[in-house]
């Protein structure tokens, strides 16, 4: 896993990113579940583990979007583990697994800051979306109570 120094206490913290296995799916279920995020299906989508000095900080997922594209989401930084960096870094580390495909996420409005220095830009649905991300942006207006935008990966790196 990729390790980085991170803000902390009065100590430096050491952050570990590693991919969720098997036995992490009851706990990162349980924490979805706590936020009213859906559950993740570990044999279908990628997840992100973020530790700081060995400690569940945070969790963020890639979830097919059919062959070609994916939706990044499921970002949850725990409370206690906020603003540190560790959701940029979740993002960072799951930007290395997209495969080339085509890449979706559905942030809170006032998250959006975030997502775009991670190079997202701001789209507006149209009818070409993957049935995923169209089906989750319903979800999201059925069961969220709170703005939630659209956003892709810019297919130009920000120079």
């Amino acid at each position: 896993g990729e390790r980085a120094r991170v803000r902390g206490g009065s100590r430096e913290n050491i952050m570990r990113l590693r991919l969720a296995t098997h036995d992490d799916a009851s706990w990162i279920n349980e924490r979805y579940a706590s936020v009213h995020f859906l559950p993740s299906d570990l044999h279908r989508d990628l997840l992100v583990v973020a530790e700081i000095d060995g400690v569940a900080a945070g969790i963020g997922r890639l979830v097919p979007a059919g062959d070609q594209a994916c939706e990044l989401g499921g970002m949850l930084v725990f409370e206690e583990f906020r603003g540190r960096g560790i959701a940029r870094a979740i993002i960072d580390e799951l930007l290395h697994h997209t495969n080339n495909r085509a890449v979706y996420c559905i942030p809170f409005a006032e998250l959006e800051p975030i997502y775009a220095g991670a190079g997202f830009v701001r789209i507006s649905p149209q009818e070409s979306l993957p049935e995923h991300i169209r089906e989750k942006l319903d979800w999201c207006a059925r069961e969220i109570d709170r703005p939630v935008i659209l956003m892709e990966l810019s297919a130009q790196p920000f120079a």
